[in-house]
């Protein structure tokens, strides 16, 4: 059974991951043009949001996985032979009932904490790409503004890394300044840092204004301009509620400077939700993957991902209420999870009895569902009694 379901998860996830990461691949090709080291920090960037797509791909691939290895074993009426052997379906759904549980250990681990490390990794990475680009990013003949440096460019090559005709001025303690002015520049990036490197000019700088001999005048061939001098250092990690780790989210008191306490609650909870999820996938892929066993037709298949895609679309949802309304999540969460949850363990007890159709087994739940007022009331006439 495991091997059976192995293989389908895999591809699920494989393509899922593809899928989505060549959407990201256009927003991040728009960061890295330009950069030197454009494949590598590309590569860098798609696998920071690997675990992001993770998080919902590993619950779709086990669903998937476990409904097409039994809907394998119950069109080729090999699940008959099993049970007339005298093997129960709850023995025989028992490895990926295990592998549902070990997915679900997994996604709260990506969920908890390579998802948060991820997100922030890729914005701190994008934002010193941001912040280092602004060179590429100048006009011919215009003044820009780098961390403290005020900088003239007035002519700027086709590569978009060499300039011509450069000034560069910088304000420095006391009132004194930095004033350097150069024929020709290019951006280029060591090992260890970005640096501007100017050549044939000159720099002058006034080291206090009240002095007029504190003057450093210095003409030169080569001249190198750390940019992280200028650069200011990213935020530390944890500003944002997409950044928290899962125990981080029991820790926090109040809200945080970027986000609102509806918006930790709606974070925490989906994120939870989500995990939990695989837990019953299992269940509820191999009770859809016995209905109508001798028949094939692939708008059952159709139906099966719809029912998980509509299940997680009614949790962002909901998340999303928490976030935004302030709604409590034992309203807008949980009940949802619990609901899916019953149903699954219903229709797996239910197909764990007896094979059937569609129509038979919805039939049973349903009347399962409608007999729960007159249990309760017999129990408590029998309870006063």
């Amino acid at each position: 059974m495991l091997r059976r379901a192995l293989v389908p998860i895999a591809a699920t996830i494989g393509i899922g991951l593809l899928v989505l990461s060549a959407a990201r691949f256009l927003i991040i090709l728009d960061v890295t043009i330009g950069s030197d080291r454009g494949y590598l920090l590309v590569g860098r960037l798609l696998a920071s949001f690997v675990p992001h797509y993770l998080s919902f791909m590993l619950p779709l691939a086990v669903y998937w996985g476990c409904y097409s290895a039994v809907r394998g074993l119950a069109t080729n009426s090999e699940l008959a032979i099993l049970q007339a052997t005298g093997t129960s379906l709850q023995r025989i759904f028992m490895p990926l009932i295990v592998l549902g549980l070990c997915v679900t250990c997994i996604n709260l681990a990506v969920v908890g904490w390579l998802q948060p490390l991820g997100r922030y990794s890729y914005r701190a990475v994008v934002f010193k790409l941001e912040k280092e680009n602004f060179y590429l990013k100048a006009r011919d003949s215009t003044f820009m503004k780098i961390g403290n440096q005020t900088v003239l460019i007035d002519k700027i090559r086709s590569d978009r890394r060499s300039f011509d005709h450069i000034f560069i001025f910088e304000p420095l303690e006391k009132g004194g300044s930095s004033t350097i002015t150069a024929e020709s520049g290019r951006l280029i990036s060591t090992t260890m840092r970005p640096v501007l490197r100017l050549f044939d000019g000159e720099q002058i700088k006034v080291m206090d204004r009240a002095d007029p001999n504190a003057v450093q005048h210095l003409d030169f061939a080569t001249l190198d301009l750390p940019l992280d001098a200028v650069i200011s250092s990213f935020r530390p990690r944890g500003d944002d509620e997409n950044e928290l780790l899962l125990p981080e989210f029991f820790a926090q008191k109040g809200s945080l400077p970027n986000a609102t306490e509806g918006e930790i609650s709606g974070e925490l909870n989906r994120k939870l939700v989500i995990a939990l999820s695989s837990l019953f996938m299992p269940m509820l892929a191999a009770s859809l993957a016995v209905l109508n066993p001798r028949k094939r037709n692939i708008y059952q298949g159709i139906f099966v991902l719809l029912v998980v895609i509509v299940y997680h679309q009614i949790v962002e949802f909901g998340a999303g209420l928490i976030e935004k309304q302030g709604v409590s999540p034992a309203l807008a969460l949980w009940p949802i999870y619990f609901l899916f949850a019953a149903i699954s363990l219903a229709m797996f007890r239910a197909v764990s009895r007896r094979p059937g159709t569609v129509e038979d087994h919805l039939s049973a739940l349903a009347g399962w569902f409608t007999a729960i007022p007159a249990r309760l009331t017999g129990q408590w006439a029998a309870y006063r009694t």
